[in-house]
């Protein structure tokens, strides 16, 4: 008799317990999460939100400083270097 089968335990499943909750998540994975974001707009050309205003991506340099990664983001049409937690996304209606 196999000790998960329902008749070890009497019918009662044996994974009770509950899981742990998630572990928060990082600053790094937060960023990774944001430029992953940005990069699929920039891929498929999806507008994004500068200063209140719709903007296409133009490119994204990431740069390895120390220990993390540092994003630099250049909007169409402006040669201002600007970071990634300046730009916001459109909500889509799915």
């Amino acid at each position: 008799m196999l000790l998960g089968s329902s008749r070890a335990t009497g019918g009662a499943c044996a994974m009770s317990r509950r899981s742990p909750a998630p572990a928060p998540e990082t600053p790094a994975e937060a960023a990774y999460k944001r430029d992953r974001a940005l990069l699929r707009a920039l891929y498929t050309c999806q507008p994004v939100l500068f200063d209140g205003k719709q903007h296409f991506l133009h490119s994204m340099s990431p740069h390895v400083l120390g220990g993390g990664v540092s994003t630099t983001i250049y909007l169409m049409g402006d040669a201002t270097p600007r970071q990634p937690s300046e730009i916001t996304f459109l909500e889509h209606a799915e």
